[in-house]
């Protein structure tokens, strides 16, 4: 039986061309679609209909999450790419997708683009009632690293124009500013969370609660609220996303980080792929040799080590 997920040596390129091979040799088909920090893949063999999802590794090399590893097909894939067990290959319990607080109201909260070298941190937040939730379910809500790029795209059309909302885009000049300012992640993630908040908050009095992912110490959040926010219940909780509120707010922060990310891309006249890995160093690279060192600060994360790697090797 396949681990739940492999580490393997070759990159996330080369494994989704190598599966893609042996599917086709098969008598099969590969579709593949971008997913947060990673690549989506479904498999159509004629013994079997399965899907899979490679993440690249900041060490090099990738991980392969299997959507059903006790199956022919997982086996034949892991013995293919000679990959390991992961250290996190015991499944996890997946948490049912419904409500982590018991209020009336309550204020979801998410991130997106804080992995990413290029492109800004968004951070976003929705307001529900117990009421108004099941419709996100029925609308396939779920936690947006789930979702293709389009998907969430077209779900965050959909939230916006339903659920009292706020959506707040740090891009990367002024995300480096508070970089030096905070000079913590979580301190900095704190302030957008605690904005995102109030800000709902503003728009949807009768919330009692809000929730988010917890990425820090809770006193970080709370801290950085102001007199609206602190009268809020505030949880935070591993894995989040099965909150509806939150899951919605995932998807908000993620369509607006695509949408950032592209016209980032357009005023330096090329594509920022997301994530950190040796494509990005490429492309950052290559716009620093045209453009000087000075570009990082107006599209990228400047704290990240990938900039020290890149302004060394220019």
């Amino acid at each position: 039986m396949a681990a739940k997920s492999i580490a393997v040596e070759a990159s996330a390129p080369d494994v989704v061309a190598t599966i893609a091979s042996r599917v086709q040799k098969a008598g099969g088909s590969l579709e593949q679609t971008t997913i947060q920090n990673g690549i989506r893949v479904k498999l159509r063999t004629p013994a079997a209909l399965t899907g899979l999802n490679v993440f690249p590794s900041k060490g090099g090399g990738c991980k392969v999450v299997f959507d059903r590893p006790d199956t022919p097909e997982a086996d034949k894939i892991a013995a293919l790419l000679q990959g390991t067990p992961s250290s996190s290959a015991t499944p996890r319990a997946t948490a049912p997708f419904g409500p982590l607080v018991d209020a009336p109201c309550w204020i979801g909260s998410d991130e997106s683009g804080k992995g990413d070298f290029f492109g800004p941190l968004v951070v976003a937040a929705v307001a529900v009632t117990q009421e108004s939730w099941p419709v996100l379910e029925t609308l396939g809500v779920r936690d947006s690293k789930t979702l293709s790029d389009a998907r969430a795209s077209d779900l965050a059309g959909d939230i916006r124009g339903a659920f009292p909302h706020e959506v707040i885009a740090v891009l990367p000049r002024r995300y480096n500013e508070l970089w030096r300012e905070f000079g913590n992640l979580n301190r900095l993630l704190a302030w957008g969370h605690a904005r995102a908040i109030e800000n709902v908050a503003g728009r949807a009095p009768e919330a009692a609660a809000a929730v988010a992912d917890q990425f820090g110490d809770e006193a970080l959040v709370r801290n950085a609220l102001f007199s609206r926010g602190r009268a809020l219940a505030l949880v935070q909780a591993p894995r989040a996303e099965s909150d509806p509120a939150v899951a919605a707010a995932s998807i908000l922060a993620r369509a607006e980080f695509l949408r950032r990310l592209e016209q980032l891309g357009r005023g330096v006249g090329v594509r920022l792929p997301k994530g950190a890995s040796p494509a990005v160093e490429a492309v950052a690279r290559a716009l620093v040799a045209e453009r000087g060192p000075t570009i990082l600060d107006e599209i990228a994360k400047t704290h990240f080590k990938t900039a020290a790697r890149v302004l060394r090797q220019t």
